[in-house]
């Protein structure tokens, strides 16, 4: 393949919809949510084999800065990007490549992976990204799709094209998070796949499109500097975009391999119950498709389903599976009320 893989880690956002377990101060991906390590570490674990850890990156707050050292004790510390403030995923991939084209790496490869999924395969992991490296090598724009095993309304989804290769497909379309009965619809046809928000890309050519697309934040990059801590002025100024939208679905050059583990994103309590997430005794009788979160507590649950139970030092959210994606409401609305407890 001839080039080098860096693994960059976006350890941002706030995980809104895990609260009140997460918070601004500790918010999900530096939980221990589905085993003895955190999300943060089981994510850097992954690339094992694919990459040393002098070739990890983390992107992350600036106020989280001690809990990854903490938490990954063996980054290097011009290798911990820190946000001041959070302006979507293309700013912090602009960044991460940015900082790599500065260090002399540009035609090395970026895999970009959140920090917070739970994926059950790591060989599965690491031979998607070795696919995914070769066509990226050529300067392709990699993504990697997820197989839907139901009609999610939760996640965006990628429309396969054409065979660009055997097991690799042009990208047709992106789709936003759809009505139950379109994700029905496309489920069906075998065309969709989840878009997980996983990339494998040659820095250099990264920025060429981010240039092309999006040349208001590829100008305010370059006046960062060099440094791992941004003014926060200067960073605050860059436009706030996702990466699909300002990039992905404008480029010509996109192609998608599928993945080969399972993949869960956990982005609320509902889906987390699939990943097995919970913490203390339950008893449950005559209730199903519950989720409970109460610490050493015994909980009992009596006649209930499609419910999530959590419990902290302060606040007892119980909240129906249908309610999940209004969590964030709650939570804006707790900012304004109570700030202390968000």
């Amino acid at each position: 393949m001839g080039s080098s893989i860096f693994g960059i880690i976006m350890a941002g956002g706030r995980g809104t919809r895990f609260w009140p377990v997460s918070t601004r101060k500790m918010p999900k991906q530096f939980l221990q949510l589905t085993g003895n390590r955190t999300m943060l570490q089981e994510t850097a674990c992954r690339f094992e084999g694919l990459c040393d850890h002098g070739e990890i990156i983390v992107v992350t707050g600036s106020d989280h800065r001690d809990t990854v050292l903490e938490q990954l004790p063996w980054i290097m510390n011009e290798n911990l990007l820190l946000e001041p403030s959070g302006r979507n995923t293309a700013a912090c991939i602009g960044w991460s490549a940015k900082t790599l084209v500065d260090r002399g790496y540009g035609s090395d490869l970026m895999v970009v992976v959140p920090s917070d999924h739970v994926i059950d395969s790591t060989k599965g992991f690491r031979n998607t990204i070795l696919k995914a490296s070769e066509l990226a090598a050529e300067g392709k724009l990699v993504t990697i799709g997820i197989t839907p095993d139901h009609p999610a309304t939760g996640y965006g989804y990628l429309e396969k094209g054409k065979s660009y290769d055997e097991g690799v497909y042009a990208v047709s379309s992106f789709r936003e998070k759809p009505s139950h009965e379109t994700a029905a619809k496309y489920v069906s046809t075998g065309r969709y796949f989840w878009n997980a928000g996983m990339f494998v890309w040659r820095a250099d050519v990264i920025m060429k499109e981010i240039a092309r697309f999006l040349p208001g934040l590829y100008e305010g990059l370059w006046k960062l500097g060099s440094g791992t801590c941004p003014d926060p002025g200067k960073y605050g100024s860059l436009q706030s975009i996702s990466i699909d939208y300002g990039v992905m679905e404008k480029a010509d050059n996109v192609v998608m391999v599928p993945a080969q583990f399972g993949w869960n994103d956990i982005g609320d309590w509902p889906s987390a119950r699939k990943c097995g997430v919970g913490k203390g005794e339950v008893l449950a009788i005559d209730s199903e498709n519950t989720t409970v979160w109460n610490g050493e507590k015994l909980t009992i649950l009596l006649g209930v389903s499609n419910v999530s139970v959590v419990e902290t030092d302060s606040v007892t959210l119980v909240m129906n599976d249908e309610y999940s994606q209004k969590l964030r409401e709650v939570v804006a609305e707790m900012e304004k009320e109570k700030p202390y407890l968000v």
